[in-house]
């Protein structure tokens, strides 16, 4: 076991475990308050570390386990019709995503989780909004591009945001449907994940390591998300977010030159 704890850790230094453990905090507590941005918020960071065939993995799995644990505290709000079709849909996109995934370089991925990002903030600044309640066709093709994203970045956030807060739901419901979209499009990306071979012991480790960090910022989240106004929710996710792409594409550029 030692053994398998050194390899994993291997290349490794204590600033980059410290800043790793970092970067899970804040990513759950982005969680916690806005009730997405796990992986958004945890790829590029993580990615600015290690390869993303080990981050991405190791984000979901975290992912998963930050949606059990506030589960209890949730389960009556969401709007379980548009996620039962977006979480069908992303069972369909993440198997091209994972392929994408083993395919494209890892600086490449970098680049593509960037200005994902970017592209997602700024269509989420605008505030759109849906004239009625969206259409079956609507929530079905969505949930297929965030299982493209998510298989192949981590990103399964994108769309999926774009559609609830294009609706009329309050922010308790549309907190609550993306806690629950993200918690079973994640178990459905892990399973293919596993499959595929990705889910090896160092992911598994690396993901126990990062589970302190990753309860503390989720619960603290949450317990923040209750005396928050809903301009507060779009400003701190937002404006996090959009610093995370920047960072992730600078870094992507960096190694270019």
């Amino acid at each position: 076991m030692g053994e398998l704890f050194s390899e994993t850790l291997r290349g490794l230094t204590p600033l980059v475990i410290a800043l790793a453990f970092l970067a899970v905090f804040g990513a759950a507590f982005l969680r916690g308050f806005t009730g997405f941005g796990f992986s958004l918020a945890a790829v590029p960071a993580l990615s600015l570390m290690m390869s993303p065939v080990i981050a991405v993995p190791c984000t979901l799995l975290l992912g998963m386990l930050a949606g059990v644990q506030v589960l209890p505290r949730i389960r009556h709000l969401p709007d379980w019709r548009s996620v039962r079709i977006l979480v069908v849909g992303s069972l369909v996109g993440s198997p091209i995503g994972i392929w994408v995934l083993t395919a494209l370089p890892a600086n490449t991925t970098r680049i593509v989780i960037g200005v994902t990002l970017i592209v997602a903030v700024i269509a989420l600044w605008r505030q759109p909004r849906f004239a009625k309640e969206p259409s079956l066709s609507v929530g079905f093709g969505t949930g297929i591009v965030s299982g493209v994203l998510n298989g192949s970045t981590g990103f399964a956030g994108p769309p999926v945001i774009l559609y609830f807060l294009s609706t009329h739901d309050s922010v308790p419901v549309i907190r609550a449907s993306l806690m629950m979209y993200f918690f079973f499009a994640t178990v459905g990306t892990l399973a293919y994940d596993a499959v595929r071979g990705l889910i090896g012991t160092h992911v598994l480790l690396l993901a126990a390591i990062f589970f302190p960090a990753l309860y503390l910022g989720n619960w603290l989240g949450d317990r923040c998300f209750d005396g928050s106004s809903a301009a507060t929710y779009r400003r701190v996710a937002l404006g996090i977010l959009l610093i995370l792409a920047v960072l992730a594409v600078g870094r992507s550029l960096y190694d270019e030159l």
